[in-house]
């Protein structure tokens, strides 16, 4: 759904007395935390992820920088996307003109609903892009169509995964943009990539380049953002090969598990009973996100052992139906009653050639975790590297208590309770004696 209009939406249901003001408040009060430039590395869900280009995501893989005549499947690179909002869903754009493409086949009036650059993104761009996985966490978004600043006709409203920013939306102030057509310099310019250069896009010395919007210019033209970042509301002749693509999308919060930094985020010690490490703060903006693949079996897990745990103790754990192949792990966090994750590890590889779908896992209580309540998050997870989109499965929620007592408590308890016991039964055993001979 555009996220302007769902914003309208609910503005109008809260009105209408259908909507309580009390949740309307909690959901802006929630929100408010987005203000603290200092988090934890690993989350779950997105709500810290920020609007207005405050954030970035890495998300998906295109080629870069290398030339069009270079340009392989296997060096594509992964792609920054600028987050212009995250209100129910992440609205995005890249970050840089990612190809060179003409906005209609032909030099014909042409609205967004029937341009061929349109079929293009939702079909090679969408498949060169992102795997199926990926994919499914792309929504298919309401784009509404408004007429062009000098009266064009905009056409009817569309469903797109991937389509283009409009006149409108880059000058809105909300999501980040100027707020005048005429504005340069800011955050309106974009710079191509070596890829879209070598596709003879406009390049600048600085590598800026123009690129399309889909609000119609005057006939036969596409409003268009210069080099400079001022717009071309007029636009330029649609069948020009000089013009790059910035790809816009929105992409489905439901299917995003956790968030990390973009580098160096999800952190593990070696596979094993010792893989968990704290998770440290960030007060980065770049991010990638781990997300759910449907496409997996079902993951299933439960404790094998007690659900009291020794402090020094291990947590003990049976799983099925878990993924084996390259970057496959059994991976744990343990989050505290504030849903606060405080440790992250893989503690089985799922990679190697002998790898399980099925098995028993043991997991060292980390030493510096107080005692408590918990809960232990395990799934079965493709773990991809910096930058790059992780996959995983269902989430399996074990609740857990970590106990004040060492194994030498225990042992010390045990030793002292059996002394107590010889004890008692030699004070029996001589008292009857002492009544036999009396």
């Amino acid at each position: 759904m555009n996220l302007r209009k769902a914003f309208v939406s609910t503005a109008t249901i809260l009105m209408a007395g259908i909507l309580p003001f009390s949740a309307f408040q909690k959901t802006l009060n929630a929100g408010s935390d987005n203000n603290d430039k200092s988090v934890k590395a690993i989350m779950s869900g997105t709500a810290h992820i920020q609007g207005a280009m405050e954030s970035n995501i890495y998300f998906g893989n295109y080629w870069q920088s290398v030339t069009s005549e270079d340009a392989t499947d296997s060096n594509r690179e992964p792609v920054k996307w600028r987050v212009l909002a995250n209100d129910g869903n992440i609205f995005v754009v890249s970050d840089q003109n990612l190809d060179c493409v003409v906005y209609n086949s032909s030099a014909e009036t042409v609205t967004w609903e029937e341009c061929s650059l349109r079929k293009w993104l939702n079909s090679k761009f969408l498949d060169n892009a992102f795997t199926a996985q990926e994919q499914g966490a792309v929504l298919e978004s309401l784009v509404v169509n408004e007429d062009g600043a000098k009266g064009s006709e905009a056409g009817a409203d569309t469903y797109d995964k991937v389509y283009l920013l409009s006149v409108y939306e880059v000058i809105d102030p909300d999501l980040g943009f100027p707020t005048d057509w005429k504005d340069k310099g800011g955050t309106r310019v974009a710079l191509n990539t070596e890829y879209t250069k070598s596709k003879r896009a406009m390049t600048g010395a600085d590598m800026s380049g123009a690129w399309w919007l889909r609000t119609p210019g005057d006939a036969k033209n596409a409003a268009n953002v210069f080099n400079a970042g001022n717009v071309f509301v007029r636009g330029g002749n649609v069948n020009n090969f000089i013009f790059a693509v910035r790809p816009a999308m929105n992409i489905d919060t439901s299917k995003v598990l956790f968030i990390s930094p973009a580098e160096g985020g999800k952190t593990s010690g070696m596979p094993g009973a010792d893989a968990m490490k704290e998770v440290g703060s960030y007060n980065g903006s770049d991010w990638k996100l781990t997300i759910k693949d449907d496409t997996r079996p079902v993951f299933e897990a439960s404790l094998s052992g007690p659900v009291t745990i020794l402090k020094d103790g291990a947590i003990k754990l049976n799983y099925s139906g878990a993924k084996t192949g390259e970057n496959e792990y059994i991976s744990v966090m343990i989050e505290d009653q504030e849903d606060t994750i405080l440790y992250y590890g893989n503690i089985v590889d799922n990679s190697s050639g002998d790898a399980a779908d099925s098995g028993k896992a043991l997991l060292n209580v980390p030493a510096d975790l107080m005692p408590g309540n918990y809960t232990v998050k395990v799934f079965s997870e493709q773990c991809n590297g910096d930058f790059k989109t992780d996959l995983a499965s269902n989430i399996v929620t074990l609740d857990i208590t970590i106990s004040k007592y060492k194994t030498a408590d225990r042992n010390l308890c045990i030793g002292t309770g059996a002394a107590i016991a010889s004890a008692a039964c030699f004070t029996v055993f001589s008292a009857a004696r002492k009544k036999k001979h009396a």
